[in-house]
């Protein structure tokens, strides 16, 4: 009986156009229209990450590499563990030779996995652990605890524009954010140009209550390619997430502030104009947008609710 059904599908999904072999497939589930549009995104998502790309292959080679990296760590490492991922991080490795990220900080850094875990493998008695410098922090918990407490999200902004220098520094910093398996998926789009960043506000539900000038717009995105759908449908969010608070912490050293603006609820339209206004590929999954800019004045601190 499984031969047989495996055999239809196979018939079936040579026979039918894509959209209605999976209507049959899934049994002809009807769904919601409020869904449709989540789960079309999520499939959209889907098929651009199984096409084969080196940007595709530098996302891997950084999850492949950072999974032999966490044995490597271990004081109890032994050979012949995670043969698979070595060979996957091996052949991406080669892959990515010959192309423009042969010489990117994470290849290079991937390299020096694989010829750890080659090491071990060959000669197992004088293997060392990979071990990190002790870090002590030199910034104080009452100090950061009052720069969270004192970030606000204003929206009404001085006439002043954010050099771009600044904005390479926020970068860096959400550079530097936790991602899953060291994946590193996320990608910032950003127009310092107050005309198109009033442009671009306008694509957001909930962009009102902001002053006339709107100094710099940031797009905060995750490049899908890195993630296996659908059981990593969340990651895309959770990861581009640590990289946000990271920018508007920092932000706030520097007298910046800003706003998030959702992106859940933005229309097709919507989203075709802000990939054209800021040049978003389709890999890139937009999470969330935000206005940046000096406060004219800062809003009131909302109070928190109780720790229980």
């Amino acid at each position: 009986m499984k031969r047989l059904k495996t055999f239809i599908a196979k018939i079936l999904r040579r026979l039918l156009p894509f959209k209605y072999y999976k209507l049959v497939a899934n049994g002809f589930i009807i769904v919601p229209s409020y869904y449709k549009s989540i789960i079309e995104d999520a499939e959209r998502y889907m098929n651009l990450s199984l096409q084969d790309s080196p940007e595709k292959d530098v996302l891997l080679m950084r999850k492949y590499a950072h999974i032999l990296d966490k044995g490597l760590h271990r004081s109890d490492a032994e050979p012949g563990h995670s043969k698979s991922v070595y060979e996957n991080l091996k052949l991406l490795i080669r892959k990515l030779s010959e192309t423009k990220y042969g010489k990117d900080a994470t290849y290079i850094w991937a390299e020096s996995k694989l010829e750890k875990y080659e090491m071990l493998q060959r000669d197992p008695k004088s293997f060392e652990p990979f071990r990190g410098d002790p870090v002590t922090s030199q910034i104080s918990y009452e100090d950061l605890f009052s720069l969270i407490k004192q970030r606000r999200s204003n929206r009404v902004f001085k006439p002043q524009q954010i050099s771009e220098v600044v904005i390479r520094q926020l970068k860096e910093v959400v550079n530097w954010s936790a991602s899953s398996c060291n994946k590193q998926p996320i990608q910032l789009f950003v127009t310092n140009n107050p005309d198109l960043s009033k442009k671009c506000l306008a694509c957001c539900k909930g962009g009102t209550g902001f002053s006339d000038y709107i100094p710099s717009f940031w797009v905060f995105t995750a490049d899908c390619r890195g993630y296996v759908w659908p059981t990593e449908l969340y990651l895309p969010v959770l990861d581009t997430s640590l990289g946000i608070q990271n920018v508007f912490l920092t932000a706030y050293t520097m007298n910046i502030s800003g706003s998030i603006l959702t992106w859940a609820q933005k229309s097709e339209q919507e989203e075709i104009l802000l990939r054209e206004y800021l040049n978003i590929p389709r890999e890139y999954i937009i999470v969330c947008c935000a206005v940046m800019g000096y406060a004219e004045y800062s809003y009131c601190t909302p109070q928190r609710k109780s720790i229980v």
